[in-house]
């Protein structure tokens, strides 16, 4: 039970990228797609890593910091494209870096937690990093046009949620239901992506098949004018 809790989001994120195949999103959107990709593969890895090593040992530590490190370096060009959308405009800038001072607040508190050890403090540069990265998503997805407002929306609300997620639980220790909690949460975004992820008439139509057309119809012509003779 406890770990299909844990692949929950990753069954899910995996049926979201799956449809993007299906319709051809991946190849129009790569960026997004390889970032998504790097977090299922991510989110794998770390639970295996947490099956071979102790959760508080110095390999786990260890193993736990590069594929943080490696997971956002992935995300590099993913954020670049939306950070430059979100640049357009100062008062979506001044708003999202105002949602950052206060998620900059909450991590200054859990990196002064004496009790907190490296590991901790890895997850919470994480959340710091899925903040970040959750707000540029948002603030890029408005009046932007499909596909990118579906998926910066919805990678802009799991990030928010998942990074805002894990700093309430290090902060508050509210119980054993939060976790499940956010799991719950952040599967339903991806559940969301993979639903509304699907054939629209850019993909139906485009200029290389409406480029036939043209080309079609003088033949089409010269058939008619035969059968007429």
């Amino acid at each position: 039970m406890r770990y299909g809790l844990h692949l929950l989001p990753d069954a899910l994120l995996l049926l979201a990228l799956l449809r993007m195949t299906f319709v051809h999103l991946h190849t129009e959107r790569r960026a997004m797609f390889f970032f998504l990709a790097s977090w299922l593969v991510y989110s794998l890895v770390a639970l295996f890593l947490a099956q071979v090593h102790p959760a508080g040992s110095r390999e786990y530590a260890a193993g736990f910091a590069w594929l943080t490190i490696v997971v956002w370096a992935c995300a590099g060009p993913a954020i670049w494209l939306a950070s430059s959308r979100v640049a357009r405009s100062m008062g979506y800038s001044l708003t999202a870096a105002a949602v950052l001072f206060l998620a900059a607040l909450s991590v200054k508190f859990i990196f002064e937690n004496a009790a907190l050890g490296f590991t901790g403090k890895i997850l919470a540069l994480n959340s710091w990093a899925a903040v970040l990265a959750g707000a540029i998503f948002l603030f890029a997805s408005v009046h932007a046009e499909a596909p990118d407002k579906l998926l910066w929306c919805a990678a802009g609300i799991f990030f928010a949620v998942y990074g805002y997620g894990y700093i309430f639980i290090g902060m508050a220790r509210p119980g054993a239901w939060a976790y499940p909690a956010l799991v719950l949460l952040v599967s339903a975004v991806w559940l969301a992506l993979a639903w509304r992820v699907g054939a629209n008439p850019e993909h139906l139509f485009n200029l290389e098949k409406l480029g036939w057309i043209p080309a079609l119809l003088p033949r089409a012509e010269i058939l008619t004018r035969a059968n007429r003779g």
